[in-house]
C-alpha cells in the first residue's frame, strides 16, 4: 500500500520556511533558491489541497492548518534523521547514542569516567545532553536519561544508585560548626530542584532548623562553589563533591543521618523501544550500573 506522504524535499522545504517564515532564509539553509523553495511549498499544498502559509504585504505567516503540520512535522523529521544516523553509526558494530543527564552529574562524574566505556565499547558514541527535569521520551529524541528521582511510569527504569547526603561548608565555617545547632547561625544554600534537601537532613538528623531561608541557586556546581566560598553550609551527594573535599575546599561536618527515601538514581529508556532495545544501549546500561556500584561501595 502506497503511503499518503509528499516528498520529503516539499517537506524539508516547509519545515525550513515554517520556522524562519522566509522562504529566502529557508533557501540559504537548504542550498536552494528562494524560487525552489517556494515551488516546493506550492506543491505541497497543491498534495494537501491546503493553504499553509499567508502571503501579505511581502510577509508571510504560517494558516492554523501550517502551523498544525509544523508542531507535527519537526519532532518526525528529528526521528528520521535519529533513524539514520542511528543506521549510519551502527554499521560498524557500536551505535550513536543520546542520553540526557543533569549537568553536574554529568561533569563531575559521568565525564570523566566515559573513557573507561569507550576504552570497552569504541565503536558507540555517546551525545550527552543537558536536563534538569524528568526527561522526556515523546519526541523520540532520546535513547536514554539519567536522573535522580522516583521510577517513572511510562518508560522502563533501570536502578543506579541511592544519593548519601552531607554538609559542607568552607574550613573556616566548618570550625564553628560542632553541633547541629551550630547551624542556627550559618546561611543555609538550596539547590532549586530540591527544596526539601534542608528539611528532609534536619527531618533525619531529629534536629530542629529555620529551613525555609537562605539563597538558592539552579545549579548543584553553584551549591557548591558558594559553599567553598563561605557564603554558607550546603546539603549536597557526597560523590559529586569528592574532588572539592580532597582539596579541602569543602569540608563535611556533622555525622550523616539516616534519611529513608526512595528516590535515586535510575536510568531510564522508551518503554515503546524496551523490546528491541539496541546492543549499544544495553552496553552503556550495563557499564553504567556496574560503574556506580563501584562509586556506592565506596561510601560503605
Amino acid at each position: 500500500m502506497r503511503r499518503r506522504i509528499p516528498s520529503i524535499g516539499m517537506l524539508l522545504a516547509f519545515e525550513a520556511a515554517g520556522r524562519s517564515l522566509s522562504f529566502t532564509r529557508a533557501g540559504e539553509k537548504l542550498n536552494l533558491s528562494q524560487s525552489a523553495i517556494s515551488h516546493q511549498i506550492l506543491a505541497l499544498e497543491e498534495f494537501l489541497e491546503l493553504q499553509l502559509f499567508e502571503r501579505a504585504n511581502r510577509r508571510l505567516a504560517l494558516t492554523d492548518e501550517g502551523a498544525l503540520l509544523l508542531a507535527r512535522l519537526t519532532p518526525a523529521l528529528n526521528t528520521l534523521e535519529g533513524a539514520v544516523l542511528e543506521t549510519m553509526a551502527s554499521s560498524g558494530g557500536g551505535g550513536n547514542l543520546r542520553i540526557a543527564v543533569p549537568p553536574t552529574y554529568a561533569t563531575k562524574w559521568l565525564i570523566p569516567r566515559l573513557a573507561l566505556f569507550t576504552a570497552q565499547h569504541g565503536k558507540t558514541a555517546i551525545n550527552l545532553v543537558m536536563h534538569l527535569d524528568v526527561p522526556d521520551f515523546t519526541e523520540g529524541q532520546l535513547d536514554g536519561a539519567i536522573y535522580f528521582g522516583l521510577p517513572l511510569p511510562d518508560a522502563e527504569c533501570e536502578y543506579l544508585m541511592a544519593e548519601e547526603q552531607v554538609v559542607v561548608c568552607s574550613p573556616e565555617i566548618a570550625a564553628t560548626v560542632q553541633q547541629v545547632q551550630d547551624l542556627a547561625a550559618v546561611p543555609l544554600l538550596h539547590l532549586s530542584s530540591r527544596p526539601g534537601a534542608w528539611a528532609d537532613w534536619a527531618r533525619g538528623a531529629g534536629a530542629t532548623l529555620d529551613t525555609a531561608t537562605g539563597p538558592q541557586f539552579e545549579l548543584f556546581s553553584m551549591v557548591a562553589q558558594a559553599a567553598a566560598a563561605g557564603l554558607g553550609a550546603a546539603v549536597l551527594p557526597r560523590f559529586l563533591v569528592l574532588d572539592e573535599i580532597a582539596a579541602g575546599r569543602l569540608v563535611p561536618v556533622l555525622s550523616p543521618p539516616s534519611i529513608s527515601s526512595d528516590t535515586a538514581y535510575y536510568f531510564a529508556s522508551p518503554r515503546s523501544r524496551s523490546g528491541s532495545a539496541s546492543q549499544a544501549v544495553q552496553d552503556f546500561k550495563r557499564w553504567l550500573q556496574a560503574a556506580m556500584q563501584v562509586t556506592a561501595r565506596s561510601f560503605s
